[in-house]
């Protein structure tokens, strides 16, 4: 398993230790692989979509609080489990912030 990120080495780092990731946490700080997987931005629209809004606070309600941005803070993010031979075993792809894959569909894909 590996993780790629959006912001830089100390954004990383804090992720790492905050969240005691124990996989590697690569990073994307230019936006190529963010290119290359095809994730979307958010727009000015979307900030304020019921979605956004609805994810927003059930994030903060759980104590989350945005921290300093990073160089491209409209990134949206994916999940995607590979097998060996680029085979994509699952793929879910953020509407907005905060619309993370199911965590249940990716076990599933991960042990299946």
């Amino acid at each position: 398993m590996t993780a790629i990120g959006t912001g830089g080495r100390n954004y990383a780092k804090a992720f790492i230790e905050d969240e005691q990731v124990p996989f590697p946490v690569l990073l994307d700080e230019d936006g190529s692989a963010a290119e290359i997987v095809g994730t979307g931005t958010l727009s000015a629209v979307s900030l304020v979509s019921p979605g956004q809004v609805v994810a927003g606070f059930r994030s903060f309600s759980k104590g989350n609080r945005q921290q300093k941005s990073g160089r491209r803070p409209m990134q949206l993010g994916a999940t995607i489990v590979m097998a060996p031979g680029d085979e994509i075993l699952y793929e879910d792809f953020e509407d907005h912030a905060g619309d993370h894959a199911d965590i249940d569909e990716v076990i599933a894909a991960l042990t299946g």
